[in-house]
């Protein structure tokens, strides 16, 4: 369960006030809706921004404690994204859905997506927010590279 909590932290800290004007979202749409949110965390664009994997690899202790003392939350490398629908042959998954009356997105955790959710967090998405001009440049670098902002309409 803990780690259910800690990918949807990361998914959650995308869109902290600290780290929204960063966020590449807010760029390519500036009122998107959660669904449209969805969409881009899975897109080619969302995808580059999805926080690092916990791995012992990847991080030494040094790197994984500074990230920890910075606040940076790293995904558990055994937890799967998956958006809509459970994935039935993916154990421990965090589902992305969204209600765009509400103005949410739904993180559903599920350590057997024969089972109901083990856990179920509504974030809702900042509005107004002003990306920074780091963000801007980093997204007109990234179109111009072909990157896609919407894995599905």
């Amino acid at each position: 369960m803990a780690e259910l909590e800690q990918a949807a932290g990361a998914i959650e800290q995308m869109v902290s006030p600290f780290q929204v004007q960063r966020c590449s979202f807010y760029v390519v749409l500036p009122n998107g809706t959660p669904r449209q949110f969805v969409s881009w965390f899975f897109s080619s664009m969302g995808t580059a921004e999805w926080p690092p994997v916990d791995e012992a690899s990847e991080f030494g202790d040094d790197e994984r404690a500074s990230m920890k003392q910075a606040g940076m939350l790293l995904r558990p490398k055994d937890v799967s994204y998956r958006h809509t629908n459970p994935d039935p042959a993916v154990r421990k998954q965090i589902v992305l859905k969204w209600d765009d009356g509400d103005g949410t997105v739904i993180l559903e955790g599920y350590l057997d997506p024969q089972q109901p959710p083990a856990m179920t967090r509504r974030l809702k998405l900042p509005r107004n927010v002003i990306p920074d001009a780091v963000a801007q440049a980093v997204v007109q670098s990234n179109l111009e590279m072909g990157m896609s902002f919407q894995a599905f309409e």
